[in-house]
């Protein structure tokens, strides 16, 4: 028993180890790639990833449990697995994990009838996990319910591995695993929740540094970053890089009628709407001033860009807005200026270019778009 608890801890103290690296990385990625998360496509590429990896985790635990390797019961951290993933990630990754620990079983063990039994135990489990996570309950409630599903498992699998007799006099180290089973599971999905909610907290904090409370798009700090990026990129490679500069017509006028918090709406309004427009990749939409908006579209060529902007002048006259006058319609005015990798010798000039466009929409009458011609530098 001695030896069982052991490694017991063992398996525990590299679990979380794997919990701590899975959660750095994250960060990581987060940090240096947050679009990624936006993009369904990447996203589920990083679920495949977590789930390959703790996979793989599985797989190792199994290995250290095989026969004249440790004589320690790794195939509770298999559960643990399955437990966390479902908790804190989704099905996917957890049915991956899955795919690769049943693989490992049927693979690496020597006895396949019992590895046959166990697979079907462990799958029956992965079901059960999967439905107790959709329920409305506490975390503590989902582990006990999913810990108390997989006692069937625990008892064959005991029973075969360490040969633990069906009786009563064995029944008090039967209880004594039980219940640092349920310890260590308590502890590992507790450090799960722990880097799962530091994680989201910071991340929280940083797009706080970066948002705009009232639209949720990004702000002007974070456009002049990412436009000082996104033209260098466009000089390196020698590529398109057009930005588009919006100005919501009379919205002076709109605050003076109908008060700021009208004004407030119409800004939520439009923004929602930007949000929902399908932009090239790596897109970025920022509010740069009061009524005042900024879009960075790299890769793609002056008439792309107008296509686009004219798209969004049409869509903003049809739009639903909180003004109470009938009849009431709101438009913008907006500037295009379009970047070749060589027509402009730096980012504020572009920008300058985009606000002079804008500045001749608005002057030409409003709710127009108008795009700003220059000559290449020689």
């Amino acid at each position: 028993m001695p030896n069982i608890l052991d490694s017991l801890w063992n398996s525990m103290a590299l679990f979380l180890s794997a919990l701590f690296f899975h959660g750095m990385a994250l960060r990581s990625i987060r940090e240096k790639k947050p679009a990624w998360f936006q993009i369904k496509f990447s996203n589920e590429i990083i679920n495949y990833a977590l789930g390959i990896y703790y996979g793989l985790l599985g797989v190792y635990f199994i290995i250290r449990g095989l026969p004249g390797t440790d004589s320690g019961i790794y195939t509770d951290m298999l559960l643990n697995i399955l437990i966390v993933l479902h908790l804190f990630s989704s099905a996917g990754p957890a049915t991956i994990a899955l795919l690769l620990i049943v693989a490992g079983k049927l693979f690496l063990g020597d006895a396949l009838f019992a590895n046959l039994i166990y697979a079907f135990l462990i799958i029956g489990f992965h079901f059960v996990c999967m439905e107790v996570a959709k329920l409305r309950l506490s975390s503590v409630q989902k582990v006990v319910l999913v810990k108390l599903s997989a006692i069937p498992l625990m008892l064959f699998y005991l029973h075969q591995k360490i040969h633990l007799l069906y009786t009563i006099n064995d029944l008090p180290v039967w209880m004594l695993y039980f219940l640092v089973s349920f310890f260590i599971t308590f502890i590992i999905v507790s450090a799960a929740y722990y880097i799962d909610t530091s994680n989201k907290l910071i991340y929280d904090l940083q797009q706080s540094t970066i948002l705009d409370p009232l639209t949720g798009l990004t702000n002007f700090r974070h456009f002049e970053k990412a436009f000082e990026a996104a033209f260098n990129h466009a000089t390196l490679k020698k590529s398109n890089l057009s930005v588009i500069i919006i100005d919501i017509d009379y919205f002076k006028r709109v605050n003076d009628t109908y008060g700021h918090l009208v004004g407030n709406g119409v800004l939520s309004t439009f923004s929602q709407m930007l949000l929902k427009i399908s932009f090239p990749p790596n897109t970025v939409i920022s509010r740069i001033g009061g009524e005042e908006f900024a879009i960075i579209l790299p890769n793609i060529n002056v008439s792309e860009t107008e296509h686009l902007a004219e798209k969004i002048r049409r869509k903003v006259e049809k739009i639903d807005v909180p003004i109470v006058a009938s009849g009431s319609v709101i438009t913008i005015s907006a500037g295009i200026a379009n970047y070749d990798g060589r027509n402009y010798p730096n980012p504020n000039e572009l920008l300058n270019a985009a606000d002079q466009a804008l500045y001749n929409a608005k002057r030409n009458g409003r709710n127009q778009v108008h795009i700003r011609e220059t000559e290449p530098v020689v």
